[in-house]
């Protein structure tokens, strides 16, 4: 019997198909598992790989400490090419379909800044704002990079998200969110007001982290202000990082999760609270401290 295809051909053939219809940031995002994959699986013929190779391969990579949301993505790209080479009959079912995901994987988890790095920010705001703006909104990185003026409503302190800034190699793009949590509007906190009030030349469409034609900033550009800023001020966290403190600040003066969640643009709450698992037992233990006042 004719064996057909291999599974590099099989992969290849289908982001040639799939790579048409993906957002710049959702190719780069599967690159790495499209190799791994191809690393593992490339001089198998399709026909014979089954579902406990699958298997195997999976468990591989939760070995190696990859995380949750990591292994799922791995997972989903090589069930499309399956079912991919199921419709163009390369072969006759997709060896995934009978393979479950191992339980209790770890999850990619990024620490808040710590409370001598988040001091450095609020003192040092003057430096650089872009670090300011993340630890008082808890704004994504992109976010921040697409504010412009007049998305800043100085009179009812409000801002408005309503779209991000993603790059292409070094150009930013602009896009609106992927989600409709992602847009929202966040508080105008009163250090934040009044530090962004010090700023000239707030013209409305200029952005308001930018290079000298008020602009976006390049990604060259961000990367190398960023660096600069960390080195020089001993702050190791991400922007990410940087982003928890808000919400886990929040958390920590009793603001109600839902209210967090908006904030910070979760769709579900459900990602607030496993982000922020740590709160959950505060949480349940101050309810369960107002009920029994409320019952005595």
């Amino acid at each position: 019997e004719e064996k057909g295809l291999k599974y590099k051909e099989v992969s290849s053939q289908w982001w040639e198909t799939a790579e048409q219809g993906l957002a710049f940031q959702t190719k780069v995002s599967y690159a790495a598992a499209l190799r791994r994959a191809d690393e593992h699986f490339g001089e198998m013929y399709v026909k014979e790989i089954k579902a406990k190779n699958v298997h195997n391969w999976i468990m591989k990579l939760a070995a190696q400490g990859f995380a949750q949301k990591t292994v799922a993505n791995h997972k989903m790209i090589i069930n499309q090419i399956f079912d991919f080479a199921v419709m163009n009959e390369y072969c006759e079912y997709n060896p995934c379909y009978s393979v479950k995901l191992p339980k209790n994987l770890p999850k990619a988890i990024r620490p808040p800044a710590t409370k001598v790095e988040e001091e450095t920010i609020l003192t040092g705001n003057e430096i650089w704002l872009f670090p300011y703006i993340a630890l008082l909104t808890g704004l994504r990185k992109g976010e921040i990079l697409a504010l412009q003026w007049k998305d800043i409503d100085f009179t009812e302190n409000i801002i408005h998200v309503t779209k991000s800034v993603y790059y292409e190699h070094n150009r930013p793009k602009i896009k609106e969110p992927k989600t409709e949590s992602g847009v929202r509007i966040v508080p105008l906190l009163d250090a934040l007001k009044e530090r962004l009030l010090k700023e000239p030349n707030r013209k409305p469409n200029n952005f308001v982290i930018s290079n000298e034609n008020g602009e976006p900033i390049s990604n060259k550009k961000y990367r190398w202000l960023y660096n600069k800023f960390r080195k020089e001020n001993n702050v190791q966290s991400s922007a990410h990082q940087i982003r928890h403190s808000y919400a886990t600040n929040a958390f920590e003066n009793d603001v109600a999760p839902k209210s967090i969640q908006e904030i910070i643009g979760h769709k579900q709450l459900s990602t607030t609270m496993n982000i922020y698992t740590h709160f959950r037992k505060k949480a349940f233990d101050k309810a369960k401290e107002q009920l029994n006042k409320s019952l005595k």
